[in-house]
């Protein structure tokens, strides 16, 4: 097999063709963008090639008749991908009608007659069927083999998360559930996060019978406790006869970063309440049978009828920012029209089911279509932020069931970024420390555990210094700000991304109305640290930039929003609805211009104010190494 540039429009490994009937060793992007939203059909997509390494067929392309045997549940993934893998092109999604290639399902039981004859009529055939027994004899015989299709690797796994766009798992972690059943290899695919205690647990409870602990006994999660004893409370006088069903708050969306224990919530809600708990999320919907709309649909409503029928229950539907958005203008707007429908059809009928709560979760509560927030569905929002530095050690010593309070603070307080997710990795890693040496855990194998801190460079604090400095002085100088604290740190996290080397921190004046004055206010002030280095040190670095949530990337939202949504522009005009204003919004060449200049005038400000306070500047960001923390005011 000889790798080569792929032509334009495609990736992977190119063979040379041999007419259209051929099994294609590579896919077009088009194809590859479609098939990286659908895990499943991605999964099976690798298994098929794997199955199929050695045969003539994919090393030669010649003609003949292959048969998988795989998990019926996956029968229309399979089936999907068998098209991607004679075709190569995305239409196999769509209309796999046009296409010369031949992909034969057969389930057990089903009275579908296969004509051979039909067969013969392709150079290649993929047949899936559920079983061998579900085969005819004549159809045994005609293929020129037949696979059973095992269960994907650890790897296998890690690579498709990757390439969804899921976040990263450890190797070890993913291991221990990869040989559990497709629905458990479902979940390792499609949730975004996944949480040990609420979902490997769950995953292999055949074999583990775990306590999910109740909300009421976790550390942290101080804006949903309040909730969920008050729908305690409501549960219980429900389950007593004294309330209507009607009356209590049943339906919740929780919002916040990721790691912040959203899933873990809704398993100790669940535990608080004494209820059941369904989890489900619509990437799950989506990658159930092939994908199409009509699987989706029917996913969908499976899942509200479970909550149903194990009532009183808590429906957890993870990431529902997925569920799709009419008023994104897209070419799936029809697909999304007919999600989104349903779901409100459904979540309006569950509103009026006894026993039945509604647990959204998000990181992105502005994508969610607004139907769905309003009041009746998930009206109530709740929260959940990093936690507070007391949080963070009461997360970790309560996972550590060990070390006391006083003995992690002081390592909790170097741990600024971490999230709940982190810690509960953290105190995993200091038990399995422990466990090698066949002990119970120690505040030693913590400070063992605790990722590597580096030293900055004289020259890279002073960088950080100016930055955090530049941040300071605009806003102090905006009229918009009451007070600011800067600090810097000398020592870092091996991982920068959980945290940086210095932060400011601004108390805003209130404001019941965003001016036109403020918003470039905005912009100047999240521009500053990237101009003070400039002014500082002659040049930039890309700590301001690179990445969402990032000083760059808040100003450019914030010039977007006042030209396509406030009409702040040349022209007066709503170009799109504030909640349009996120990564599928593509703005015109006129709007990206009239961006530009919004942003090149406020940094032109910024870098006019700093020059002409050099001397400011500089004191102020050699104070700032020296004291590590200061506090100023206008």
């Amino acid at each position: 097999m000889t790798s080569t540039s792929s032509a334009p429009g495609t990736i992977g490994i190119d063979w040379a063709k041999r007419g259209a009937e051929v099994m294609q060793h590579r896919m077009t992007a088009a194809a590859f963008k479609e098939v990286r939203k659908r895990p499943g059909v991605l999964l099976a997509y690798f298994l098929l090639r794997r199955a199929f390494r050695n045969t003539p067929q994919f090393r030669g392309n010649n003609a003949g008749t292959l048969i998988a045997i795989v998990d019926k549940q996956w029968i229309g993934r399979f089936e999907r991908a068998g098209q991607l893998l004679l075709s190569g092109q995305a239409k196999a999604f769509f209309r796999p009608e046009l296409t010369r290639h031949q992909v034969v399902t057969v389930e057990t039981g089903s009275r579908k007659k296969i004509d051979m004859d039909v067969l013969r009529g392709f150079a290649q055939t993929i047949v899936v069927a559920d079983s061998p027994r579900a085969l005819s004899k004549t159809m045994r015989l005609a293929a020129d083999a037949m696979f059973v299709v095992e269960k994907p690797s650890a790897r296998h796994v890690i690579a498709i998360r990757k390439l969804s766009g899921r976040s990263r798992v450890e190797l070890g972690e993913v291991e221990k559930l990869v040989h559990q059943d497709w629905d458990v290899i479902d979940a390792l695919l499609c949730r975004q996060v996944l949480d040990d205690n609420a979902f490997q647990s769950s995953a292999m409870q055949d074999s583990i019978t775990e306590v999910q602990p109740r909300l009421s006994e976790l550390p942290g999660y101080a804006k949903a406790k309040p909730w969920a004893a008050e729908l305690a409370a409501d549960v219980a006088s429900w389950r007593n006869g004294t309330l209507e069903w009607s009356q209590v708050d049943r339906a919740a969306l929780l919002t916040g970063p990721p790691g912040v224990g959203k899933s873990f919530l809704a398993g100790a809600l669940a535990a608080e309440l004494q209820v059941a708990l369904v989890a489900t999320s619509p990437g799950q919907w989506q990658s159930s049978g092939g994908g199409y709309l009509g699987d989706m649909l029917k996913a969908m409503r499976a899942s509200f009828e479970e909550a149903r029928s194990n009532a009183p229950a808590v429906l957890f539907l993870d990431e529902l920012d997925s569920i799709g958005n009419r008023q994104h203008q897209s070419q799936h707007a029809f697909y999304e029209t007919q999600v989104v429908n349903l779901f409100l059809e459904l979540t309006g009928s569950a509103s009026k089911w006894p026993g039945v709560i509604l647990l959204g979760a998000t990181n992105r509560p502005d994508d969610i279509d607004r139907a769905v927030l309003r009041s009746g569905r998930f009206e109530r929002h709740i929260r959940l932020e990093s936690p507070t530095p007391d949080e963070r050690a009461e997360i970790l010593s309560y996972h550590l069931s060990g070390p006391c309070l006083q003995e992690v603070r002081p390592l909790t307080d170097l741990l600024e970024q971490y999230s709940p997710a982190d810690l509960e990795w953290l105190a995993r890693v200091a038990k399995r420390r422990a466990r090698a040496e066949g002990r119970a855990v120690e505040i030693v194998d913590v400070e063992r555990s605790m990722p590597q801190r580096l030293k900055l460079p004289a020259d890279v604090l002073r960088r950080v210094a100016l930055h955090e400095c530049g941040h300071a002085l605009i806003a102090l100088d905006s009229g918009f700000v009451e007070s600011v604290i800067v600090s810097v740190t000398d020592t870092i996290l091996d991982d920068p991304a959980r945290q940086s080397g210095g932060k400011a921190h601004f108390e805003m004046k209130d404001s019941f109305l965003q001016t036109e004055d403020f918003l470039r206010a905005q912009i100047r002030i999240a521009l500053a640290g990237t101009v003070a280095e400039q002014v500082g040190m002659g040049g930039r670095s890309t700590g301001g930039a690179g990445s969402r949530g990032s000083d760059l990337d808040l100003a450019t939202s914030i010039a977007m929003r006042m030209v396509a949504s406030y009409g702040m522009g040349p022209v007066p005009r709503l170009y799109a609805d504030l909640d349009r204003i996120t990564e599928s919004f593509r703005p015109s060449p006129d709007i990206s211009r009239e961006i530009d200049r919004i942003l090149r005038e406020e940094w032109d400000k910024c870098r006019s104010s700093l020059t002409r306070d050099r001397d400011r500047l500089l004191a102020m960001a050699a104070d700032l190494v020296r004291q590590r923390r200061i506090a100023l005011a206008p």
